[in-house]
């Protein structure tokens, strides 16, 4: 019965999932989106019945279908039927599957090894599906939802407000920008306050100084060297050198032009003293004649359209840095920005959610800054974010994960929304995992031998298949929904959430093993002259993966040809476009046309990813570790016994369990993954993660 569970169930979330992406559909009135989906689980119900040769499955399967979409609706009456549905089959799918995965090694009579080697497999699929679950949530909750959560500015009230402007090494033409449009603020009472980190040559911070005594009294500077906490120390010492009077404080990155009316508009939430802070969108400009600069747009866009009004509806939204507003005495209560935290602001805004204070997102855009135009500074720039949100997880996660003593008096959904918003870092570590796993089953194919996890054969061969193809059209039609960009776009914004895949695997490497703030020191280029082989040099790990993956597809396919292996290849070659991206991205952002304005922004560290330099060891402990994992587990796959096929068979690969991994925060695209064993037979199996999300 788990078997016709799991394709049911997997069957009828495929077709909601089309009918969803039909316009107008996913806000469907119940009077029309209820036939649709008694239609839809009747439908999959005949299908499994079908495929697995059960005459009740079609009729008893469609009862659990429609119970289990009852009681989410129950749960979710904001939402549209249509959209409760979707989440209800993939939720019970992805469940069912977990209990079939969990039963298979007791059925199939493997060693203690294998089941131990099969629960490990396991922990990583429900970790993956449960990051998909979420995901699909996020999206839902935005295009489904007929009720927004929105906080009311009380226009007449206007305290005084101290505009910051952290920087460090930038060019003065860059911050001359950003500077002139503060100095048109249309706000009477505010101070812009310049705060230089650690530039070194006065030649950089010496013209700065200048530029903010030319723009009058509203400008004060302030020149830090050296000094501790990168931009959350030198934001501390330059919020205890503010006047009194001072209540309210907006941040601003060097790249900045914020609009005149940014104040004017915004500072009245602050009315309501349960206000801590509020954030608008970051927003870019300067990137429409690029394919791939408006793919990078469209690819950090997400996270402002999509995940952050659907955190808004449970007042769990992070302050991101930039283009935010801040009341100074809730950052007070909390003891400032924790300067042993990268990603220091989204660290801030849990700790004052967890006052009981409120933050809101404002969904208009005031601000413009400029996105990296190199690989490099944007591989830099998602490390630091990677990196912090790792941090932030081991330093909070007691009070993320339910059930555990709590300090912090956040409700459920803030919890969840701050737990996924640090776990689904994750996902990538779990794509090059399940990655390693499917090489290692290419090579137990050509080999003739079998990994000690357990199968799966039979029709649930049609799962990772669909998990995969849904999967990716989701998280296409969502971009495409929330960006009103076309379909290349699109694809091109997906590719870049997968082109960072293993700098984000670099990142979460590096927050367990060390506490410590690092930052990747990727190679640069000189401006001019060859630019191929940089950009090449930039990405050459993830080229090496996405070699490997097409060799072990066409091995394997020329080895064993049988329908297991054309789905395993297939999982494979997904795994090579995923890493196969980073040489893409690499070259297109070579290829960006070099105007006078980018010339000079080449030169800033918002470009570049630099930051000051803090002395820091080698980190060695994860090469060392990879290359003893790979040991291991070549030593043991080569002086495994061989599998001797039946007589009259041939040899022929069996499927452990491939998996496909679906994209959210990157974002919502499925990421199939896999290990396996040799036998006549293959499976698959769901899985998730996401690459999307660009949480600042």
């Amino acid at each position: 019965m788990l078997l016709q569970l799991v394709l049911f169930f997997t069957l009828a979330s495929v077709i909601t999932t089309v009918a969803v992406m039909v316009p107008g559909l996913i806000r469907a009135r119940a009077w029309a989106s209820i036939p649709l989906g008694l239609v839809i689980l009747a439908g999959a119900g005949w299908l499994t019945g079908f495929i697995t040769q059960d005459a009740w499955a079609g009729i008893i399967l469609p009862l659990f279908g429609a119970g289990a979409v009852i009681e989410t609706r129950r749960h979710l009456p904001q939402w549209s039927m249509l959209a409760a549905q979707l989440l209800a089959l993939l939720l019970v799918a992805s469940t069912v599957y977990l209990i079939y995965a969990a039963v298979q090694p007791i059925v199939d009579g493997l060693s203690p090894l294998g089941v131990i080697a099969s629960f490990l497999l396991l922990l990583l699929e429900a970790s993956a599906l449960a990051l998909s679950v979420y995901y699909l949530f996020e999206i839902l909750d935005v295009f489904s939802r007929r009720t927004r959560i929105a906080h009311r500015a009380e226009p007449s009230y206007r305290p005084k407000v101290a505009m910051q402007v952290p920087c460090y090494n930038e060019p003065i033409e860059v911050m001359r920008e950003t500077l002139t449009a503060l100095s048109h603020l249309d706000y009477q009472d505010v101070i812009v306050q310049v705060v230089d980190n650690n530039t070194k040559d006065p030649q950089n911070w010496r013209p700065l100084e200048a530029l903010c005594k030319e723009l009058g009294e509203r400008f004060q500077f302030i020149h830090l060297e050296p000094w501790p906490g990168y931009k959350a120390g030198a934001l501390n010492e330059a919020t205890r050198r503010l006047p009194q009077d001072v209540s309210i404080l907006g941040i601003v990155d060097a790249d900045y032009v914020v609009k005149p009316a940014f104040l004017k508009e915004m500072i009245g939430h602050f009315a309501d003293e349960r206000v801590a802070f509020v954030q608008t969108p970051q927003n870019y400009r300067d990137w429409k004649d690029s394919g791939y600069l408006r793919g990078l747009f469209y690819s950090y866009r997400y996270f402002f359209d999509v995940t952050m009004p659907s955190r808004a509806n449970r007042n769990a939204i992070i302050f991101a840095g930039t283009m935010g507003l801040i009341r100074r005495s809730a950052l007070e209560r909390i003891g400032g920005w924790d300067e042993n935290i990268i990603t220091e602001d989204a660290e801030a805004s849990l700790r004052m959610l967890g006052l009981g204070s409120i933050g809101v997102y404002e969904p208009t855009v005031w601000g413009e800054g400029l996105m990296p135009l190199s690989f490099d500074g944007l591989k830099k720039q998602r490390f630091r974010w990677a990196l912090g949100g790792i941090q932030i997880l081991r330093r909070q996660w007691r009070e993320l994960v339910p059930l555990t003593p709590h300090r912090l008096r956040l409700t459920l959904g803030q919890r969840f929304a701050y737990l996924f918003g640090s776990v689904h870092w994750f996902s990538d570590l779990l794509t090059v995992g399940f990655t390693a796993l499917l090489l290692l089953t290419a090579v137990a194919a050509a080999l003739h031998h079998r990994l000690p996890v357990r199968e799966l054969t039979g029709p649930i061969l049609v799962v990772p298949l669909a998990f995969l193809i849904t999967g990716v059209l989701r998280g296409l039609w969502a971009l495409r929904r929330a960006e009103r960009c076309s379909w290349s776009d699109a694809v091109r914004a997906l590719a870049i959430w997968f082109a960072l895949s293993w700098v984000d695997t670099l990142a979460v490497v590096r927050g367990l093993l060390s506490g410590q703030a690092a930052f990747l020191r990727t190679p640069k280029q000189k401006e001019g002259g060859n630019r191929l082989w940089p950009a090449i040099r930039s990405s050459a790990v993830e080229s090496l993966l996405a070699i490997l993956a097409v060799v072990g597809a066409i091995v394997m396919l020329l080895t064993a040809p049988a329908l297991a292996t054309v789905i395993l290849a297939v999982m494979l070659l997904f795994e090579a476009w995923i890493f196969g991206s980073a040489p893409w991205a690499s070259l297109a952002a070579e290829g960006i046309q070099l105007t006078p304005q980018r010339r000079i922004y080449l030169r800033s560290a918002q470009n570049t990813g630099d930051r000051p330099e803090r002395p820091s060891r080698a980190a060695v402990i994860p090469g060392a570790l990879a290359v003893v994992v790979a040991a291991v587990l070549a030593y043991g796959l080569l002086n495994a016994p061989p599998q001797t096929a039946p007589s009259g068979q041939a040899d022929l690969p069996r499927i452990g369990s491939i998996t496909a991994k679906q994209l959210p925060k990157t974002g919502p695209t499925p990421t199939p993954t896999a290990t396996a064993a040799p036998s006549p037979s293959a499976t698959a199996t769901p899985s998730a993660s996401a690459t999307a999300t660009t949480s600042p």
